[in-house]
Formats: C-alpha cells, structure tokens, sequence
C-alpha cells in the first residue's frame, strides 16, 4: 500500500491512522454529591479549595470506615510537581507510588463502589497547541488506563490546566463529573470540561504545500476571511544571496497579531511572519558573524515558511538550552516593548505604567521588562484571563478588563486619583479615549495598535502635558533593533527575563492558529512550527533495529526514503540473530549500515554511540522502536515488572531527547502502543511507559522539535512483542474490531505519520462495523463512540469567500418560508466556520453571538463571509446590530426580499401594555422567552451578551421565575434594576 492507496482510503473516510481529539463537555444534570476524601499529600490544594477531607494512605482511610465513617463516594489521589533532574528516576518512583495505592485500594472490598479519581495537572495535552508541563506524571495515565480496562468504573483520570487555576466552582463540576462515573477521563480547560474522543487523522482542514516546490510560504489569496490562508510558492527563498543576507532554516515562527488583521484585510501590509528561530543555512560572503549550522533567531520578515532569507542585524545566536520554540516567541514582543517603553515613553525607576491587553505576548513581555526598569505595573486583560495575571504575580487591585471602561476608574482609584504616567496601548475607540484620561502631568502614551491611530497635535491638544506616540517596531531600523536585541539578551542571561508561555501549532494547521489568536483565547505567543523530513545525506539511528520491526524499518527507510547511511542498535549489536543478514541486505540496497551494541537505557552507552558518527553524514533522524513485554494484572503487577519494562521505553527515550537536542533532525519518531490510548488489560506496565513517549513526543513538538509517536496496533508479523498471542486471542482481537496489521499497511502508515502534522497517532486497523456489533448489547466506551457511535451530523458547508452575486439571485428566487431557513442556515454556518467549528450544532440560532465566542475580529470575517454569500454590502457591525443568528438571518431576509409595510405603527406604550398581559409561563410555552432575554442581552444562567458586565448581573433561572410582565417588559427594554 503506498501513500497515494492511503489517500484514496483517507478519501473514501477510512483514513486507518487515528487521533485523539478532546472535546468539550455539555453541563450535566446535577446529582446529590457524597462524601468525598482526599489521600495522600495534596499538591494542587484541593483540600482548602474544594474542603476535602484527608487520609495519609487507604490504610488510614479503611481504619476510618471500619470505625463507622461512610464509606465515600470518591477518593482523590493529587500527583504533581516540579521538573525533575533524573526525568527517568521521577518517573518510575511516581509510578511505584501510584501502583503501590492502587493495589491496596483494589484489595479492599469495602472500595468496591467507590471510584479512585487520580487527578493531575498539565500531563495530557488537552487544548489546542499545548505542551505536556508534567513528562513525570504523564505515564500514570497509561497505568490507570489498564487499570480501567480491568476494573470499570473504579478509576477515573482528571487533569487540570497547568497555566492558569480553575475557580473553585469549576474544580467541583469536574469532581462531580469524576464522581459520576459516565466519563473516565476528564480535563479541565479554560473553564470548560474536556473528554478524549478518537478519531480520524485526517479530519479538519489540513493546508497542503505546493508539490513542485521545496520553498513555499504562508499567505492568503484574498484578503477578508482566514479561510483564505494558503502555504503559496515563494521562489524568493531560493534566490542568491545580496550583501549582509543569511538564508536559514525556519523552525518555529511566532504570530502576532499584525498577522491575523493582514488575514483579514485591517491592514494595509502584504508580507505575514515577522519573527523566527531555526539554523543558518547560507551566509553572504560579507556576513562574518554567523556560519551554516549556527542556530539563530530574531525578526524574520516572511518567516511563515520552511526556508528565509533575513539581513544579519536582525538575528542574533539561539541560547544554549533555548528551544526553537522560545527563540521564535521573544524577539517581536521583547523588542516592541523595549522599543515602546524604553526608546520612546522612556519609563523611569518609580513610574506606573498600564498595560493593556497584558496576557498577549507584547504584555506578557512588557510586564517584565517594566518590573526590571523598577516601574509599578498597572494591567487589563479578559476577565477569562484575570488567572493569568495573578499566576505573574500582578496584584489584584492592579488588574482591570480590557473588555470594560470601567477599567479608568479602576485605575484611578488605584493610583490615588493621580494615574499613570505611561500607557502601552493597544486597543481602540472610546478605551482609547479613557486611556488618555488616565495619563498624568507630563504622561506618555505608546500607541501600538493598528486600527485607531491618532493625530499627535490632536491628541496633545485635547490633552495638555501628554505627548502621543505611535510606533511600529520596524521603524526603528535594522541597525537600532540589531542594538535593542543586543542590549535585552544580557537580561536573559542574567534571568531578568525569561521566554514568555507559548502554544504551537504545525504551519499547516495555520488556519486554527490564527482563529485561536482572532479570538484572543491565547495567553502569551502563538507559534507555528515547519514540518522537515529526514535528510538522505544524513544518518537514521534506529534503536532495537536488528529485532523485527526494526529490521523492517530501516529496510523501509532505505528502499521507500532514501535513507543511505543507517546506524542500528541493539543490546547484542552484531551479534543479534539476523544482523549480518540484514547487513548484507541493506548494503547490496545501496545503504551504509553500522551495526552497534548499545544498552540505550544507559546514558553513557548512547553518547558513545552518538558520538561515532560521521561528520560528514550527521545525525538527522531518530525510530525508537526498542521495547520489552511483561504482561501482569494491575493487582498482581511488581515494582520490579514496572521497572523493567519502562526503562527501554522511557529511559531510552529521555536520554535520546537530550542528546539529540541540539541536532538539526528531521525526524524524532517514537514507536507507542495503542495499550497506552485505550488502556489493555494485562499491560498497565507497558501502558505507562508508551504514554510517556506520546508526551515527550508532544512536549517536543511545543519546542519547536520534531516529535511524532506512532501508537500501533496489532502487527500480523510475530515478534517477540506479540508472539505469546494465541489463535483465540486473535480472534477476540477481531471480533472486537481489530485486526492485525499487514507488513505493507503498517510500513504506509508509518510513511504516512513522517508527514503528519500531530505528534500522536494511532495506527491499528479498525473495523467500525465489527466494533458497533461487538458493542451492540452494551455501551460504547466514551473513548470510541465518534467512531463507533450512531453518526453525526454532517461537516457545515459555508459559502466561500469572493463568490458573486449567484447565491443572493439563488436565495431571492426562493418562496418566503424556504428563503427563511436557507438564511438562518447561511448564518449558522458561516458562524460555525468563523469560529472553528466543524459544524454549526454549536450555533444555538436563538444565542447572543458574544455569547458563542464572537468578538470585533471575528464579527468582521463573518460579516465579509456574508457579504460574498448574499450579494450585498453588510456593516461591519453586523452581529451586534442584530445579536443572535435568528435576529440577523430575519434582519437578512428583510434585505434581500422586503417585507410589505405593516398595516400600523404599534407604539412602544402600546408594545408594553401588550406584553403586560402575557404570563411569562405562556412567554416560555411559546418558545418566546430566550428570544425576549436574548434581546435584553441576557438569557438564564448565561453572561450578558454585551455591554459593560457591570450594567447586568447574571440572571439565573430562579430570578427569571420570580419576574412578573413588567419586570419582563423592564429587562427588554434595559429598565430593570436587578
């Protein structure tokens, strides 16, 4: 089967590599909570937060329950904590301690209806572009994965978000959730509720390089929506150099916003990427500083691409121990907040400043650069973010929103009254205007903003004794921006400053970034990582290559890759059964094959195998397919069974991390198991230590570094990993869905993940028709129901952009009731589109659009979307002249067909004292009560829909019931006083 076969089935919706994809929650109906305790030590503080009681071990807790106590409902089990020096040693000791509970706790019977909820933070990567913060505590969700298989419903796994702490409220649904039962794995983010789902690979809009090019780059072939976003053909970066250029490989590439608004076409520039971090390629002759090799960042005009060319005053060394990652996400925000608050406002020792919108990646920056210059440090953000700001350190009383006004009178009371003697703004309109306001005697206000630049005299004049200073970064010139860099790296070395937090996506999933970003859910950078593959010139280190699917591989790499220099690994080296044959085999392939005897669990070892390498053929890719069996139940399963089979896996691994560092790979790929996705009985061992690749796979990609781990199924081939499976295991083995994998499928997958965009993937073949009859009396585990389950709805189709005026002559044509729903339908669509949805289900057509996520940004894409769709010139104040998907496809129709003049004008007295005499239980049989709070701006147990959040207090359900007509009538027309 070769790649083009893959890409049929992928057509034909059998793509046979698998992801997993978390997916937001529905709210639960809510159910009597029961006691619950907590064991053990209490890193994330949930006894004071959620007031848990506690017990030093299940022993403790048993002593209790036989001296009368309830038995409880849930027992929470906290593992966290900071990095570790001895990676490898942290894990294993975590997963004997963990092991060590769960055993006892399997043991006592008395547990048998209660449920161990093990609960860590930042050790699954649960939302969009996120890292694994917690390698140490990733694996346990392997084991208890296992340990679910065995035991349903006796464990369940809850992660929490490692930036930002979750409001005591949202810690409790989640608990609840755990305690109920129905979902077995469970992630807090961003407030919400997440659970795994698997699913095709393939899924989601996956931007395709040009196939006759190597060099290529991010752009947009129209302006107006980023659904536009192409990677397009950009010869440029193959052009001879001129005097001072450096030509360099792209690794990581931060976005800013300036990006997002080009998308749009806010502003009037035409070349995106401005920033990146990667390996000097070329150098001009001129160019003395820098040599082929040399790992750089710094401000890379065009950088959205695999290769670029850059002047080399803009770049400056990577440093030792950064990442490509941090290198790409420090030089735009740094430097534009030196050269705000340094060359132009000229903070001094003492000042305040504000900072506006501080979670992005200029605020996050400025924060630190003003506590250095000794200023005192005023900020706005999102409510949402406000976490954010206090995990910086920023006290409470100096964060306001930058989604109200009332920021100025916060700030004011703040200062005393007196204000703030600079502003780093970058907002617009009337917060501009309060941002003046806020300026002290002798006040400056760095404008970085793109949509409201105003005159200076102006502003002076309107505001004595201030100066307004517009800036964009760029117009400081190569030679000052080469200086500020050379003047901000000392502060990193020093540990002044640091890197700011950062989230990564593939460039080829730049479309998702950039919504990410439209829709301001990022807190710090966004980064967008090139996709590379190995390099035939250089060497492929395979581990365990002379055992079975090793062997397969390498002869895979030279015959379907190129490969022609391979060094393989093994305990027994040369001497392994097979080696000289497979030699020889590869050598009359064409290939160069060094056969070495290497413990990879061993540092040492592998160094020494590292180090003969040749110069001339350096190391460019990495398969870690080594791995041991020692199949236990988890109630049986030894300390020394866990140790034996984790370190080939994970010790290797780490080791092959490190020392591979600062290697320019193209490849990095981990052989997994699906044991580690799905659980397996029997293999909790062996679960844990392939959970632990699919984190460093995932924490390599957030680095900027090539990480791909492939979860694989069954192989049909045996080896010694699978050839203890007997003829009925097998056949369970299928009757369950899962077949084993042929030589030839399972090589096309592995060539199919060299050029997949996600570093997990799950590659074992799949019979959905076996696997709904195989569950056809029983529920369908939550992990498969997308695939398994009853299907969904089928993917939205919305109007592309730049269309004419077809669809609006469409839509006119249409009797009155058809055109209706075809609009109602446009928009829901469209929104779903703007905001990422795969379908437009979320749309609820009777919700505020500020309500489903919408914002300015992305009220103007929708709007130029609908523009293109119907024909006509929309404002771009569109969804909040007409806040809900109702209100605006009725607004539409009435445009494109308008409606007969109304037999008489009704007066809004006359509007009043008919709504006096409705109930409002005739109002919610009606269906007509969401419709009269949405247009109040709220609806029950939901935010208002706009407006500053102090006009209007939430209103629940309660509140609602006890309104009478006027109250109603008040709340519609901005009356009541709640």
């Amino acid at each position: 089967m070769d790649r083009e076969q893959l890409r049929a089935a992928r057509d034909g919706g059998a793509d046979p590599l698998l992801s997993v994809e978390w997916t937001e929650l529905p709210a639960a109906a809510g159910a009597p909570a029961g006691r619950r305790v907590l064991l053990g030590a209490d890193p994330l503080g949930l006894t004071d937060t959620l007031r848990l009681g506690g017990y030093a071990d299940p022993a403790a807790l048993a002593e209790d329950v036989a001296a009368g106590a309830t038995v409880p409902e849930a027992v929470v089990l906290t593992c966290a904590g900071p990095a570790s020096p001895d990676t490898p040693a942290a894990v294993l000791a975590a997963a004997e301690q963990v092991l060590a509970v769960v055993r006892e706790w399997l043991a006592d019977d008395r547990f048998a209806a209660s449920r161990l909820v093990l609960v860590t933070r930042g050790a699954v990567p649960a939302a969009p572009g996120e890292d694994v913060h917690d390698l140490v505590h990733a694996p346990l969700w392997g084991l208890l994965r296992s340990a679910q298989t065995e035991h349903p419903g006796r464990f369940v796994l809850l992660d929490l978000d490692a930036r930002t702490p979750a409001p005591r409220d949202v810690l409790a649904r989640a608990l609840d959730r755990a305690a109920g039962g129905d979902e077995p794995q469970l992630a807090v983010r961003e407030g919400g509720l997440l659970a795994p789902r698997l699913v095709r690979a393939a899924g989601g809009r996956l931007l395709e390089p040009p196939a006759d090019t190597p060099h290529w780059r991010l752009d947009t072939t129209a302006k107006g929506t980023l659904e536009n976003l192409a990677l397009l053909p950009h010869s440029a970066a193959a052009a001879p150099l001129g005097p001072g250029q450096v030509r360099m490989a792209v690794r990581a590439a931060g976005v800013n916003f300036r990006d997002v608004l080009l998308g749009l076409g806010m502003v009037d520039q035409d070349v995106m990427g401005g920033e990146a971090a990667g390996v000097v390629l070329e150098t001009a002759p001129d160019v003395t500083g820098f040599a082929p090799g040399d790992r750089v960042m710094g401000m890379v005009p065009g950088s959205f691409g695999p290769v670029a060319v850059v002047d080399h005053r803009l770049l400056v060394p990577l440093p030792a121990g950064w990442t490509f990652t941090e290198g790409a996400s420090v030089p735009i925000a740094f430097l534009t907040a030196y050269y705000g608050l340094v060359d132009l406002a000229r903070l001094a020792p003492g000042e305040s400043v504000l900072i506006h919108s501080a979670t992005g990646g200029v605020g996050t920056a400025a924060i630190q650069l003003a506590r250095h210059l000794g200023a005192e440090v005023f900020t706005t953000a999102s409510p949402a973010k406000w976490d954010a700001l206090r995990a910086l350190g920023v006290p409470e009383d100096r964060i306001a929103s930058s989604r109200s006004l009332d920021f100025e009178q916060h700030v004011r009371a703040a200062t005393g009254g007196r204000g703030v003697d600079v502003v780093l703004n970058s907002l617009a309109n009337e917060f501009v205007d309060a941002s003046l306001r806020l300026l002290a005697d002798g006040g400056r206000f760095a404008e970085m903003g793109k949509t409201d630049i105003r005159d200076a005299a102006e502003v002076t004049a309107a505001h004595p004794g201030t100066s307004y200073l517009w800036f964009d970064l760029i117009e400081a010139g190569y030679d000052r921006i080469g200086r500020m860099t050379a003047e901000l790296m000392p502060l990193f070395a020093s540990g002044a400053l640091r890197p700011i937090p950062a989230r990564t996506w593939d460039v080829r999933r730049a479309t998702d970034a950039f919504r990410f970003m439209s829709q301001a859910r990022h807190v710090g950078k966004v980064v967008l990582t090139m996709p590379s593959g190995p390099d035939p010139e250089g060497t492929v280190l395979v581990t365990g290559g002379t055992g079975v699917l090793g062997a397969m591989v390498a002869r895979h790499l030279v015959t379907e890759h190129g490969a022609k220099h391979l060094l393989l690994l093994g305990r027994r080296g040369p001497e392994a059964p097979g080696a000289a044959e497979l030699t020889a085999e590869l050598t009359a392939l064409g290939a160069r094959v060094t056969v070495t005897a290497c413990d990879t669990a061993d540092r040492e070892s592998l160094a020494g195998a590292l180090a003969g390498i040749p110069a001339a053929h350096p190391l460019t890719a990495v398969v870690h397919a080594a791995g041991v069996l020692d199949d236990a139940v988890i109630a049986s399963l030894t300390p020394a069974q866990l140790a034996a089979v984790l370190r080939p896996k994970v010790d290797a691994a780490w080791h092959l991390h490190e020392l591979t560092r600062e290697a320019d790979l193209g490849a990095f790929v981990l052989f997994s198991s699906s044991a580690a996705v799905l659980g397996g009985p029997g293999q909790g061992n062996y679960a844990a230590a392939n959970t632990f690749l699919d984190a460093l796979a995932q924490h390599r990609r957030a680095a900027g570094l090539p990480g791909q781990s492939i979860a694989w199924g069954l192989w049909e081939r045996a080896s010694g990993m699978t050839g203890h499976l007997a003829a009925t295991d097998l056949t369970r083995l299928r009757r369950s869905g899962v077949s084993p994998l042929a030589d030839a499928e399972g090589l096309a997958m592995f060539s199919a993940a060299l050029h997949a965009d996600q570093a997990l993937l799950v590659a074992m073949k799949l019979d959905v028709t076996a696997a709904r009859a195989a569950f056809r009396n029983g529920s369908v585990p939550p992990l498969l129901r997308r695939l398994v389950g009853a299907p969904g709805r089928p993917a939205v189709s919305a109007a592309p952009a730049g269309g004419d005026s077809a669809p609006a002559r469409r839509l006119a044509a249409l009797p009155a009731a058809e055109r209706a729903r075809a609009l109602l339908e446009l928009v829901r669509a469209n929104a779903a589109v703007v905001l990422g949805h795969a379908t437009d289900e979320a749309i609820r057509p009777d919700r505020a659009f500020k309500q489903l996520g919408f914002d300015s940004l992305t009220a103007v894409e929708l709007r130029n979307r609908l523009n293109a769709a119907t024909g006509l010139k929309l404002p771009a104040t569109l969804v909040f002249d007409h806040p809900t998907p109702d209100a605006l496809a009725g607004w539409l129709h009435t445009e494109l067909a308008p409606a007969e003049p109304a037999g008489r004008t009704v007066s809004d007295d006359e509007v009043s004292r008919l709504l006096a005499g409705v109930a409002p239980e005739r109002l919610r049989a009606a269906g007509l009560l969401d419709a009269l709070l949405a247009l109040a701006g709220t609806a029950p147990g939901e935010p208002p829909a706009g407006g500053p959040a102090h006009e209007l207090d939430e209103v629940d359900a309660t509140d609602i019931d006890a309104m009478d007509a006027d109250d109603l009538i008040g709340l519609a027309f901005g009356t009541t006083d709640l």
